[in-house]
């Protein structure tokens, strides 16, 4: 009886051992059939697809990934922060990223070198002057791609900071109509063309592939960096975890929206005097004097020359 129990413990503890067993070589077969199809894709991929692409694709993007990487490691954190943030701001123009902007500063930078030093050969300029000019000249270079990218990002959210009030009162009008918040999101992306409908449209594709409204709503947030929004989804989301009425919340964000784009325009409207100032001093009082006082001269020059 003993030994029928050995045996029969035995042989289930092996048919069980054989079972996982074959479970998990199946497994790793199938992993293993998938990586070696698509080593067989890769390997057996036609040169001639390659050579489609187009040279920039094909040659100068690796070289200046590359050329990027190589120097952006030893780049501070900081810098390489603010950087980031700027790109993500500028809505990512170019597919440009930490690696490539630096990269285009150090070519653009190393352009403006050599532009510099030409001329000051044509020029036959030495010594301080030379050594000044062409670092500033290098400078200039250096940061003209940074501020082009900080110039679109500064663009972007001027522009959905404009538009924020506007798709307020079309996202209140439609979820007092009866829509869900996702639809109204929907409505507005498709009612109002620009970069804050793209950051929606965005947020609404990510809901749809299974992230919480909260962390798109958020993620819409971060990657804008404009204070008025952030303080409208923080609105929405404390909104939804507390269960209180989403109409009620985009109404106060709309008239606080519509107050606060009152106020800039009346603070750049009070600016505006101040920084007439300089163009009447420069441009528009010397065109003045001249049409006033220019008769007056040539006629008391004409009194002189008859006189003497």
């Amino acid at each position: 009886m003993d030994i029928l129990l050995i045996v029969l413990v035995f042989l289930v503890t092996a048919f069980l051992v054989v079972v996982i067993g074959s479970v998990v070589v199946a497994r790793q077969r199938q992993v293993q059939d998938r990586l070696t199809t698509i080593q067989h894709m890769t390997a057996d991929a036609d040169p001639e697809d390659v050579l489609r692409l187009p040279f920039l694709q094909r040659v100068i993007a690796p070289a200046i990934s590359g050329f990027g990487h190589f120097f952006g490691r030893i780049a501070p954190k900081e810098i390489r922060s603010r950087m980031d943030k700027r790109i993500m701001y500028a809505g990512t123009p170019w597919n440009l990223n930490f690696y490539s902007l630096l990269a285009v500063q150090l070519m653009v930078g190393g352009g403006f070198f050599i532009i510099a030093i030409m001329l000051l050969r044509l020029l036959q300029v030495g010594g301080l002057q030379m050594v000044g000019f062409v670092t500033l000249l290098t400078l200039i270079g250096f940061f003209i791609p940074y501020a082009v990218v900080s110039s679109k990002a500064d663009t972007r959210q001027h522009q959905i900071r404009r538009s924020l009030p506007d798709a307020l009162d079309l996202l209140l009008v439609s979820v007092e109509a009866g829509l869900g918040f996702d639809m109204a999101l929907k409505r507005v992306a498709q009612q109002m063309p620009g970069p804050l409908s793209e950051e929606f449209r965005r947020a609404l594709d990510e809901i749809r592939m299974g992230s919480t409204r909260e962390m798109a709503l958020r993620g819409v947030a971060y990657r804008c960096g404009v204070s008025e929004l952030s303080s409208f989804i923080s609105s929405v989301i404390q909104s939804e975890q507390l269960g209180s009425d989403i109409a009620n919340t985009l109404r106060v964000q709309s008239e606080y929206m519509r107050q606060k784009r009152r106020q800039l325009a009346q603070e750049k409207a009070m600016k505006a005097p101040v920084k007439l100032i300089f163009p009447l001093i420069f441009f528009i009082f010397p065109a003045l004097f001249v049409v006033i006082m220019g008769p007056a001269v040539i006629r008391i020059f004409q009194m002189f020359d008859l006189m003497f």
